[in-house]
């Protein structure tokens, strides 16, 4: 289960990475908030994009199923992989602050 937390750790890890501004997916991400901005639902912003350690919910339940399948280890796993995004979210705002 640790193994698969870390997998999909770092798949959110580098998503999140790559929505930041300079890089490959800051238009989208701008795109995307600008749609849920208009949508009225600007509290979606942080588990979709904004927040490493909320993303880790949801893109735990849309990637699990796609790499393991459905089974029990999903929850467990979810929980294993918001605490190793937290871990890494702290670690990304002490060393890279501007």
């Amino acid at each position: 289960m640790i193994e698969k937390a870390i997998t999909i750790s770092m798949i959110i890890t580098a998503l999140h990475q790559c929505m930041q501004d300079g890089m490959i997916f800051e238009k989208l991400r701008i795109a995307a908030a600008n749609l849920l901005d208009k949508a009225r639902v600007p509290i979606l912003k942080k588990p979709l994009f904004e927040c490493l350690i909320c993303m880790g919910g949801i893109y735990t339940l849309a990637i699990y199923p796609i790499l393991y399948g459905v089974n029990w280890e999903i929850i467990p796993t979810m929980l294993t992989t918001i605490g190793i995004n937290t871990i890494i979210a702290n670690y990304l705002e002490t060393t890279w602050k501007d």
